[in-house]
Formats: structure tokens, C-alpha cells, sequence
């Protein structure tokens, strides 16, 4: 019998939760976001496998990053390999991937899509993430219904099952057992309140839109192309409404956007296409006190006011702030029958809005000093009350997720503690516009000029996401003929293979290199390449990482001339193997020098 050993010590009440689940073989156990529900399912998995219990095991979670991010998991806890399997890749190759692994992890939508391979390969045990998704038309329920009873083992983990979708989760999953955040066991684990993050994605239709906006973006300069830019803001954080209100009036925009303006009247192209989010974080949260969802358009506070009549909404807007009636307003936002405020940035400061268990962000704002004001409106409570839950609604693939990871990052540097679990952030930042780098840039080093013409987005909003990519050690670079040529530092190897000629050091070279580590400058390292390749390893070791480093040497010319050449590398270094690419480079300078000093 195979052994698995778990590289993470669990807590008693984890051991607890996933010895029960396996005495009823479909079970849910539901536990505070924070007190570690999928070690639950680690150990759960383990069980089963050693026992010889199950042949092959799926897990479903709601997003493509939590696919990656539990798949990452998996190995890291289990060290058994586990397959990422979502649309990023072709039918063919993810059949193949099904009959490959043993443990799985998907997407609903995927699985669904893929459901002859799982049943043909035999996946006899299932761990569904987030699993109050499973009701009504939602790809989870589909899922469910369709496998039947195929699986003979069922886990569903959920931080929170409404009364409503009880019934419905019993009947496709199992037995449901709760565990309080109350508990002593686990409340010192959890948060005094839970960060949450909701996609929503943009239709077809909705994307060519985007497409033409950003096309449209690069027929301009200067001025002009900043009001695109706004107008590409407003409609991926907004929605398309907010852009057609602001087409509407006879400005510069207007007239540059006037080919845009029939578009926006197509079927397909949703008023809100982030309303279906919000009312999944409504649903989700069943049982709620008081919401406020924060805006950044009068219009579209209208319309979510509209849309969720029944929750009694009321707004607070700018032109509010101007009425005498605003006691009136903030009487009934107050008031325990309005379960929902509506808020433009009127109710960031100022405004003494009712204590709210449920906030919702709409718009995100790069801005740190908004960003805490909103959060202030949930943070300001004194002595526990229960569990509160911040949720922010971002359209993937878009500025406006560089908006929210801008201000997450922000936040964080300015003192807030934002309960969002770092490796989410990092699989958050493949979902940036950053992204389009990243893609373009697999297994293809190039400089930045190329990019900006793959990717359609002038350049320096490339050299804009590139710097942030470096920030994160995403991206690294070498100097060739090229100047400046990107490569993922996974790419090494294809960097070797076709600019080898740039990682070629002489060994009689002297250079002089200065690590550093955020802004504060190391030792500086003098000598052969031999010699600070021996002392730089050893000083990465010691240090874990440097956030940039400078070199300073002198190629001789063929006329005999001494160049004097400085080099920067402005990029995070973590790896021992990204250190030696570049210290190869940087005595390789004879190669490119003409081109940096031409």
C-alpha cells in the first residue's frame, strides 16, 4: 500500500472534520473562510488513496485561478502531482490530461464540457470547492446532476450554506455539519473579516467591443488617447452603461467614439455586466444585515437600485450631499428594513453611513487613500459581532483587474491587512492586461517594441506592465543586438538557445557588480566571471533574493579603446539559475556594447 505523507501539520479540528466525512462517504463540511477547508480535502484524498478506496479524484473549484492555486496546493501538501485542467488548453490535450492524472482539479464549466473523458477514465471521487454554488442553473448543479451517483465519494467544503440551498446541497452532495467560526479551535485563525473576489467575465460580444476600443486607443497620442483610455476604464469597471451615458454628451470623447455609440445598442452587450456578480454575492451571503455596494456612477447606482428593489435599497449619491432631505436618506439607510446602500464616492468620507456586515466593491479604484475609506466602513467596528465579508467584483483580463491588484498591493504597503491569500494575488496578476505579456512572451524572448505590436497596446503602457512584471520577478531581461530582449524566467532555456551567443562570458573580463535588496545597496562583488559567480551565489543564498543589480566594466573596442559600460538589471532575482543568465550577460558585453552605445 502507497503512503502519502502531508508536508503541513494539520489542526485537531481539521482531523476532525475529514474523519467524519469519510465515515458518511458524502459529506459537507462547512467552515470559516480562513481555518484551512481544503487541508481538509488533502487529507481526505490521502485517506482514500492509500486505502485503495478510489481510483481517481476530481476537484471543482469556482475560478480559473483557484484551479491553479489548489493544484499548486496539492503538490506542495501532498507532493502527489496534481493537473490543472481548464479552456486554456485544447480539447485533444486535455483528454489527454484526464487519463494522465490521478487527482484532477477543473472548473465546473470545464467539467462539464469534458464530462465523456472523466467518466471514461474512471474519477470515482469528487471534493467541490465552494460548493453553495451548487443550485439552480449554476454549471456546479449541472455537474452534479449529470455524474449522478458516479461518484462513490463526495466532499463539499463551503464557508457558508444558505438556509435556501440546503436541501438542494444535501441532496447532490451529502450530509451537511458545521463548524463555527466561534469555535476556539479555529476563531483564532480566521480574520476579523474575509476577503472575497468575484470575476465578471466579459461576452463575446462584449470583448469585441473592447477589441475596437483598444484599437481605436492606438490611432491616437497624447491627450487623445487618455480619453480612450478612460473610456476602456468606464466600461470594463463600470459597465457598458456608463459609457454610453458619457458618449451621450458633445464632447471630444464623443466625437472620437461616435463609430462606437450603435454598438453599445447590440443584444448582446449588457447595460451591468457585473450585476449577474453581485447578485451571486448577494445569494451567496443569504442572510446578511445590511450591504453597501460602492459605485462610481450615478447611473449605475440607478440601475442596481432597480435591479434589487426587493432589498429595500436606498442611494447615496453626490447630488444627495447638496439636499436638506439627506437626513432622510441616511434615516433609511439606517433603518433595519434597508438591507442595501448604494454609494458613490459621496459615502467614502464624511457621511455617517449604518454598520454593515456585507461590502461590495464595484468599481475598483487604484487609489490607496479611497481604497481605505470604503474599507473603513466595515473596519470601524468595535468588539466581534460575527464575521464580515469585503467582495470585490472585477472583470478578469482587463485594467480593471490591474485596478484591484494595484490597490490590494497599495493597501498593503500602507499598513491595511487585506485577508486575500498572497498566492490568490499572484494568480490575480495572470489575469491582469500584464497578462497579454506574459502570453505573448511564452517561449518567446523579445524585445518590448514586439510586443506592443503583438499585443495591439502602445508601448508605453507596455514598458508600464513589463515594470510591474519585473517588480514581481514575472519578467526578466538580457541585453543582445536586440537592446533590452523579455523572456519568463521559465524560458531560460529557449533564451540559451536562441541568443546564446549573449551568454557566452569572457573569462577575462573584470566586472564590478552591485546587488541590491529594495533600495538599499549591498557589498559590491569585483572580479572575473569565475569569481562573482562563486561570491554572488553565496551572497543570493544568504539574502533570498535581490530586487535589482548594477554592474560597471571596461570592453576593449577593435580600435583598442577601452569602453567604460554600465549595466542594470531591474528585476527581482530569486533564483540561483536567474543570477548566472545575467552575470553571463553582463560579461558578455562585447557582443552588444555597440548597440547600447550606438
Amino acid at each position: 500500500m502507497k503512503k502519502y505523507f502531508l508536508r503541513i501539520q494539520p489542526r485537531d479540528y481539521q482531523l476532525e472534520a475529514a474523519k467524519w466525512a469519510l465515515s458518511k462517504r458524502k459529506a459537507v463540511v462547512v467552515m470559516p473562510t480562513g481555518s484551512g477547508k481544503t487541508l481538509i480535502a488533502v487529507i481526505w484524498s490521502k485517506e482514500l488513496l492509500e486505502r485503495n478506496q478510489v481510483n481517481k479524484i476530481l476537484f471543482l473549484e469556482p475560478t480559473r485561478i483557484l484551479v491553479e492555486q489548489v493544484a499548486k496546493y496539492l503538490e506542495k501538501t501532498l507532493g502527489i502531482r496534481s493537473q490543472a485542467i481548464h479552456g486554456k488548453y485544447h480539447p485533444s490535450k486535455r483528454r489527454e490530461l484526464w487519463r494522465k492524472t490521478r487527482i484532477a482539479v477543473a472548473t465546473p464549466e470545464t467539467a462539464l464540457n469534458d464530462l465523456r473523458y472523466i467518466v471514461e477514465n474512471k474519477y470515482d471521487a469528487i471534493v467541490i470547492d465552494e460548493c453553495h454554488h451548487t443550485t439552480g442553473k449554476d454549471a456546479y448543479a449541472k455537474f452534479m446532476e449529470a455524474t449522478g451517483a458516479m461518484f462513490k465519494w463526495k466532499l463539499g467544503l463551503s464557508a457558508h450554506i444558505p438556509v435556501s440551498r440546503r436541501k438542494d446541497i444535501e441532496k447532490y452532495i451529502g450530509t451537511i455539519r458545521t463548524w463555527s467560526w466561534s469555535d476556539e479551535r479555529i476563531r483564532k485563525y480566521v480574520p476579523e473579516w474575509i476577503g472575497e473576489i468575484y470575476e465578471a467575465e466579459l461576452n463575446n460580444e462584449e470583448k469585441k467591443l473592447l477589441e475596437i476600443l483598444e484599437e481605436t486607443r492606438l490611432s491616437y497620442t497624447g491627450k487623445y488617447r487618455g480619453l480612450v483610455n478612460l473610456a476602456i476604464r468606464w466600461f470594463v469597471r463600470d459597465g457598458a452603461l456608463a459609457l454610453k451615458e458619457s458618449l451621450e454628451k458633445e464632447t471630444i470623447l464623443a466625437s472620437i467614439l461616435s463609430h462606437i455609440r450603435p454598438m453599445l445598442e447590440r443584444p448582446g452587450i449588457r447595460p451591468l455586466h457585473k450585476l449577474d456578480a453581485l447578485k451571486r454575492i448577494i445569494s451567496d451571503h443569504e442572510g446578511f444585515n445590511k450591504a453597501i455596494v460602492f459605485v462610481d456612477r450615478v447611473i449605475v447606482a440607478r440601475k442596481i437600485a432597480e435591479e434589487l428593489y426587493y432589498l429595500n435599497p436606498v442611494m447615496i449619491i453626490g447630488k444627495t450631499k447638496l439636499r436638506e432631505d439627506l437626513r432622510r436618506v441616511l434615516r433609511k439607510a439606517h433603518d433595519l428594513k434597508t438591507k442595501l446602500v448604494i454609494s458613490t464616492s459621496a459615502g467614502e468620507e464624511g457621511i455617517d453611513l449604518p454598520e454593515a456586515d456585507l461590502l461590495v466593491i464595484w468599481s475598483n479604484v487604484a487609489s490607496p487613500l479611497r481604497f481605505i475609506q470604503r474599507h473603513g466602513r466595515i473596519l470601524r467596528l468595535t468588539g466581534r459581532k460575527g464575521l464580515k465579508f469585503v467582495t470585490y467584483i472585477v472583470t478578469p483580463d482587463t485594467p480593471d483587474m490591474d485596478s484591484l491588484i494595484d490597490s490590494l498591493e497599495l493597501a498593503k504597503r500602507w499598513g491595511v491587512d487585506i485577508p486575500v491569500d498572497e498566492s490568490v494575488l499572484k494568480e490575480l496578476w495572470r489575469r491582469t492586461t500584464r497578462n497579454r505579456i506574459l502570453i505573448v512572451l511564452s517561449g518567446r524572448p523579445m524585445p518590448a517594441e514586439w510586443i506592443a505590436e503583438l499585443i495591439n497596446m502602445p508601448l508605453d503602457m507596455v514598458l508600464k506592465g513589463i515594470k510591474r512584471l519585473k517588480d514581481k520577478g514575472m519578467v526578466i531581461y538580457i541585453y543582445t543586438y536586440l537592446g533590452k530582449t523579455y523572456v519568463l524566467p521559465e524560458d531560460l532555456e529557449i533564451l540559451y538557445e536562441q541568443y546564446s551567443e549573449y551568454l557566452e562570458p569572457d573569462l577575462s573580463l573584470v566586472a564590478r557588480i552591485k546587488p541590491y535588496i529594495d533600495n538599499e545597496e549591498l557589498k559590491a562583488v569585483t572580479g572575473t566571471y569565475e569569481f562573482v559567480k562563486r561570491k554572488m551565489m553565496r551572497l543570493l543564498r544568504k539574502c533570498g533574493c535581490f530586487s535589482k543589480l548594477s554592474a560597471s566594466l571596461q570592453v576593449p573596442l577593435e580600435t583598442g579603446a577601452l569602453q567604460q559600460v554600465f549595466l542594470h538589471y531591474t528585476f527581482k532575482i530569486e533564483s540561483e539559475e536567474v543570477l548566472d543568465t545575467v552575470l553571463k550577460n553582463i560579461f558578455s558585453a562585447k557582443k552588444y556594447v555597440d548597440v547600447l552605445y550606438k
